[in-house]
């Protein structure tokens, strides 16, 4: 009788666990672009702007370093669920060195 409840059990838990992880996976937060939160486009954040997230809102204060009430684009990347900001844009390969554009300044044969 007890191997039949243990094995119940285990049945149980194996049919319910991919829903159970499906769950928290759902439940992970995303990443949160600057720009969605700077409402007003000021180029920082600041606190009733972080209202809007409430764990960016409980963060705030450690995040903010300089303690000037708002947070940089530079402090907003500490918060873990900052979209990492990318690169501007990519080099130029004509204006960096060894670029095809060097070939102009040889000289000719």
């Amino acid at each position: 009788m007890m191997k039949a409840i243990a094995f119940a059990c285990l049945a149980v838990g194996c049919v319910s666990g991919p829903t159970l992880f499906a769950q928290s996976a759902a439940k992970e937060l995303k990443p949160i672009a600057f720009s969605t939160l700077d409402t007003n486009k000021d180029g920082k954040i600041s606190v009733s702007e972080a209202r809007a997230d409430p764990d960016l809102y409980a963060s705030f204060d450690m995040l903010d370093l300089n303690h000037d009430g708002f947070l940089s684009p530079a402090e907003f990347q500490a918060w873990p669920r900052a979209a990492k900001a990318t690169a501007a844009s990519a080099p130029d390969p004509a204006t960096v060195p060894g670029g095809s554009a060097g070939a102009q300044h040889m000289p000719a044969n």
